[in-house]
This record gives structure tokens, sequence and C-alpha cells, in this order.
């Protein structure tokens, strides 16, 4: 039998045909995706219009004249004939709390005043250990009152102020700030534990706060929750569950706020500096010395009183302690979060995700955001910096649907002098109805000739004790986003899993929970992607011991992998003083691998120390022990140090810093924070809010 012969031209006319054809399936699979998403969104978000859930529970709002003293006794005028925020109910059980407290609130043309009891019948047992203010209060008892000022039971609208036993606080904004006590804004505190309990009083000014410009009174979202340590009962005025459905809050009736004042806030900075660096010169080699000055500033300033404009001129960002970047093996790039300031303002506007990951953005000569609501419902975020090599340029805008459905919208733009253009759209919307959630999103990128598309649909569901998902996914191969964070591409498929979790009040077991997960994806060539299982589970007891256990495995291309893995913690939740350890095991793309992390944490007279190790056998052997000390002079003054040993080398620095709190705040560094290894560097640093 003859084989066909096949021309040249037949060839290429069978390929065209077949591109186009994969074009034409491509494109259709997109239209698809976007057709469902947004029907099953419009469905769900007409349900919810007719069915979100009306909260019976409210607060008349009641101005005073006579403001209390924030000393912890609720024994002020005013609050003897305030309103009173009662009957607090067990999110888990969603029965009255065992523990209940009493809250109360009033305000004046300056400041809300809040008073809480919070009751508990073994008060020698209360848990108290943080004593830094804007450190997140984790693993003690804590008390918040949340005020959602625009009343569209939106997290990005909601402000929530917590307090533990000892007075320590720490406040979030709806826009997000940066940590400087003068930004945030200077709202007080005062706590002590009582025979019957403990009491919180707070003041917190409304210039702090974005609210509606109004003459006339409004209903604000509002809602007092806290836990209690010891027995892990989570209770709420208004009981938003475990899932904390916001709709559910309450509502803070008939309150006037003041008429906003405009603020211009400046923070300049001074440097300065001398380091030794090594110099090689035609085959001869030393060291230089060199000196360093610097100046630069950051400003914030209210354009309307819902839209902030931040500005900053010669950021500084190499003397910002970043997050270490792990160890452990990984087939693509590893996430690592960015701490500097300037992106943290108004970080909850700018709710694009991974879409947008501000590492990206190494190097900036200047910055400038501006972000707010321009109506009730309409958050925008507009985001630009400038670098001699590159700029960049972010339009972001969000529209609040109903209580429990948004859709948002967004433009990236990344220009460098050596790669080009690189421009992405993206579109994204999400609904809830009761427990059944919807989520889609769909990017498109354009990068010289590349034009690739990146998109998914999830359903969910969000029960108090399972939450099932599923997920359809794609990424194009030509999918590209400098700006983002996808370490690959040019896979589709689906994914499928649950999360299982319960609580117990009392007895041995204090929280078991599990997850289920995989995922199933090929290449736009029809190869094997990735076909991944994970199974974890974890049990926290009373006595604060934690076991862990898992597994994950699967195919990924063309590597066959199965790990095991088994953790113990002693002093789970006490984020001070505690140890843990975990071994994982078995075979990862093709190779043996063995990795033996562990963690101790002490606190003592002023002193906390951390121990992070990590050794993994693998391809190689690689070891990373990161060493943290502190001793702190007071909660605004410290003297820390940080050890980082690894295969590449070992860095260590100094610093002693007063920070977080008003006033001037000063950075002595000794060493680099962020090298690979020690260098010979000291700097100076002055900060001061006008």
């Amino acid at each position: 039998m003859k084989k066909p012969k096949f021309t040249t031209a037949k060839v290429q006319a069978a390929h065209e045909y077949i591109t186009n054809k994969r074009i034409e399936q491509k494109n259709y699979a997109i239209v698809l995706l976007i057709t469902l998403s947004f029907t099953l969104i419009t469905s769900l978000q007409t349900s919810a219009i007719e069915n979100t859930q009306t909260v019976q529970k409210e607060l008349p709002a009641a101005k005073t004249d006579q403001p209390p003293t924030i000393d912890g006794i609720l024994d002020d005028a005013c609050w003897q004939d305030a309103p009173q925020a009662i009957g607090f109910t067990d999110e888990r059980t969603e029965k009255p709390a065992k523990n209940q407290s009493v809250g109360r609130v009033v305000y004046t043309d300056t400041a809300i005043y809040i008073g809480l009891h919070l009751y508990d019948d073994m008060p020698d047992k209360i848990v108290a250990r943080q004593t830094k203010d804007q450190t997140r209060i984790r693993g003690e008892d804590w008390v918040s009152f949340s005020l959602d000022p625009f009343h569209t039971h939106q997290f990005s609208d909601r402000n929530f102020f917590i307090v533990n036993p000892l007075g320590t606080k720490y406040a979030h904004l709806a826009t997000g700030r940066a940590e400087k006590s003068e930004w945030i804004g200077l709202w007080k505190t005062a706590a002590q534990i009582v025979e019957d309990g403990w009491i919180v009083e707070m003041e917190i000014p409304w210039q702090m706060l974005d609210y509606p410009d109004t003459t006339e009174p409004v209903r604000m979202g509002i809602n007092i929750d806290r836990l209690q340590q010891r027995t892990g009962e989570r209770s709420w005025w208004c009981n938003l569950g475990v899932q904390e459905f916001r709709e559910n809050d309450g509502h803070w009736i008939d309150v006037l706020p003041p008429p906003r004042k405009r603020e211009l806030k400046v923070l300049p900075y001074l440097i300065g500096g001398i380091s030794e660096t090594e110099t090689s010169v035609e085959a001869t080699s030393g060291t230089r010395r060199e000196y360093t000055a610097r100046a630069g500033a950051d400003l914030r300033y209210e354009v309307t009183p819902q839209l902030r404009l931040i500005g900053t001129a010669n950021p500084d960002f190499e003397n910002i302690e970043q997050a270490v970047e792990g160890i452990d093996f990984s087939y693509g790039e590893r996430y690592v979060p960015d701490r500097r300031p300037f992106f943290s303002e108004g970080g909850n506007v700018y709710r694009l995700g991974r879409v947008f990951h501000s590492r990206r953005i190494a190097d900036m000569d200047g910055g400038i955001k501006l972000f707010g609501k321009i109506g009730k419902n309409t958050s925008v975020g507009t985001l630009g910096t400038y670098h001699r090599n590159n700029q960049n340029v972010i339009l972001q805008a969000s529209q609040s649907l109903t209580a429990t459905s948004n859709i948002s919208a967004a433009f990236l733009s990344h220009h460098h002098r050596d790669t080009g253009a690189n421009n992405v759209g993206y579109l994204s919307g999400d609904v809830r109805h009761g427990k059944l959630s919807v989520g889609s999103s769909l990017i498109q990128t354009s990068a010289g000739e590349s034009d690739g598309r990146n998109g998914f649909v999830s359903l969910g569901y969000n029960g108090p004790l399972f939450q099932p998902y599923l997920s359809v996914f794609f990424v194009d191969p030509d999918f590209i986003n400098r700006l983002g964070y996808r370490p690959f591409t040019g896979y589709r498929g689906v994914g499928l899993g649950s999360f299982i979790k319960n609580e117990w009040r009392e007895g041995f077991f204090r929280r078991v929970s599990a997850s289920i997960e995989s995922q199933i994806s090929d290449t736009y060539d029809g190869e094997v992607f990735r076909r991944y299982f994970y199974v974890s589970s974890l049990i926290l007891t009373h006595s604060d011991y934690a076991l862990a256990a898992g597994w994950r495995g699967g195919q990924f291309e063309e590597f066959n992998d199965s790990i095991f893995s088994v953790g113990f913690r002693a002093r789970a939740s006490d984020r001070f003083n505690n140890v843990g350890i975990t071994y994982n095991w078995g075979e990862q793309a093709g190779e043996t691998i063995h990795r033996i992390s562990g963690n101790l944490n002490l606190q003592a007279y002023g002193f906390t120390a951390g121990l992070s190790s990590q050794i993994q056998w693998h391809f190689e052997r690689r070891y990373q022990q990161i060493f943290t000390l502190t001793y702190d002079f007071s909660p605004a003054l410290s003297l820390g140090s940080r050890l980082i040993w690894q295969v590449e080398g070992i860095n260590i620095y100094f610093a002693l810093r007063r920070s977080g709190y008003a006033g001037t705040d000063f950075f002595i560094i000794l060493g680099d924070p962020n090298a690979l290894e020690f260098k010979q560097r000291f700097v100076a640093k002055v900060i001061r809010a006008f």
C-alpha cells in the first residue's frame, strides 16, 4: 500500500486549518466561560437582592456633651444611659455565649467612644501577652469593634479596632494604611482585668475614618465580637457565623457624622551612613569606603472626604526588612509577600489578588496613589511608579451590586526600557446567595506580539462545617503579566476540593480540621500538566498541643510525586513561647526528598527570641536557619537582630529602632537586612510626621 504524498502547500494548508480551529475553540471556550460565569453571577445577584437577610439588631446613636475619660472604668456619666449592645452569640454553636459581654457606644463631633464589659467566670485565666500596638493580636483574649460607615457590608469598607486586656491596640482601616501612628490615626484605649472579667474603653477620632459627607442622619453597619482564648469561644453581638457573612451586621441608626476636615500630612526622612565595599581594579583588590546621605518624603492628602492621595519621592526600600524566601523545593517561582509601606497604603482598595504582585516593582524613584470612593458603592484606585528604567500604571474600579456581590475591573501597564510594554486588562465578579457563592475572572494581556488570556470560574458552598468548591480555569501559553505572579502558563483544567472544620468549647479536642484538594490539568497540546492531590488534617487540643499530618502527590508533567508530612507543636496558640517540628519525606521530581523544619520562640525579661530552621536533602543538601533576637526597652523602643545562615552565605544585621508610635521615629542599622552575606554598613535614619 502506497503512502499518500503531501505537498508543502497541503501541509501548510492543513497546519493553518488546525491552527484556526484551535483559535476558534480557544475563543469559543473563553466566550462560554464569560457567559457562564456572568450568567451565574447575574442570576444569584437577583436572587440575593430579593433574599438578603434583614438584621433586627439596632443600636440608636447617642450623642453626648460629656465624653468619657479613657481609663478602663465605666463610671462616666455618658455610659449610664447609653444604648447597650447585649445578647452575644457563640458563632459556632449559635447559642447564647457562656460568658456574655455588654457594649455601649456614644459619640461627639470629634470621636466615637466605646465602653465594653466582657464578663468571664474565670478572670484569673484571661490570656494577654501582646504589648506592641499595631501588631495583629492572636492567641489571646481580645475584643473588636467594627464599623461600616457606608453600610455596604463589603469588607473593603469595614474598619475594625481590636484591643486585648492589656490595652494593646490594633486598627484595620477600610482602605488600608501604613504603620506610622500619625497616618493610621491617634486613637486611645484603656483596659483592665476586674473581678468578673475585663473592661475596655476606646476613643476613635472621626478624622481617621472614611464616612459619608452628609447633613442628614445616616445608618451605619456596626458589630462587636470577642475571642475568649481559654475556651476558644468567639461570640458576636450580631452573629456573622463562622464564615463571617457581613450582611448580618447590626445597625447604628440615626448617626450624624461631623463635616470632614481635609488634612495634608508629610512624612520626610533623612538617612546618613557609611559602608565598605570590595573593589577590584587591574588584578588588585581591596575595600572602598562609601558615605551615604539621602532624603525623601511621603505625602498624604485628602482630595475629597473619601479620596486619598499618597505620594512618595525617593522612597527608602533597602532598609525595610523583607520576608525571606524559603528553601523548600518548588517546580516554579515561590511567592514572597511584600512589606513595603507604600504598597500597603490603600491595599484593601486594590483587590487584584496576585494579578498585581508589588515585589515586581523592585526599583522606583517616585510613586503616586489615588484611592477611595466616588460613590457609596463605587471605589477606585490608581497607582503610578517611575524609575529611569521602568514605569508602571494601575487603574482599578470596584462596584458593589448588593451586600453580597460586586464586580471589579482594572488595567495594568508596565513599560521597561529593555523588554518594552506589557498591558493587562482584568475583569472579575463574585456573588454569594446564602451559603452558595460564585466567582469568576478574566485577564487579557498584551506584550509585543503575545496576546494571552487567563480565566477561571469557581462555585463554592460556605457551610459551617463543610466548604466544598469546584473551579474551571485556563492560562494561555502566551500569557505574560510582568506585574503579576503566575509561575506557570499554558495549561487548563478543573479543581475540586473541600475544607472541613469543627470546634468544641470543652473536652479534649478544641479544633479538628481537614482539607482535600485535587487538580486535573493538561497543556494546550493535550499533554499532562498536573494530576495533583492533597490531603491534610489538624488536631488542636484545649491543652494547646497541635498535631498535623498530610499527603500530597500525583503527577507534574513527567514526574510522579508522593510526599508525606507530619508535624507537632506545643503551646500552639502562644506566638511568644512555642516549639514545633515538621518532617516531610517521599519522592519529588524523580528524587527522594527529606525535609526537617522546626521553630522555637521564647520571651522573658524583655527579650524575645525566635529560631526557624530548615534542612532539606533532595538534589543537594540545603539548609536555612533564621535567628531573631529582640530586647524591648519599651513598646516603642527596641534593639533587634536577625541572622540568616544558608548555603549562599551568612547575613546578620542589628537595629535599634523607635517606631510605631507618635513622634519621631529613628532607626540605627548595622549591616543590611536583605543581603545574602553580612555587609560592613552603618546607617542612621530619622522619620518625622508633619
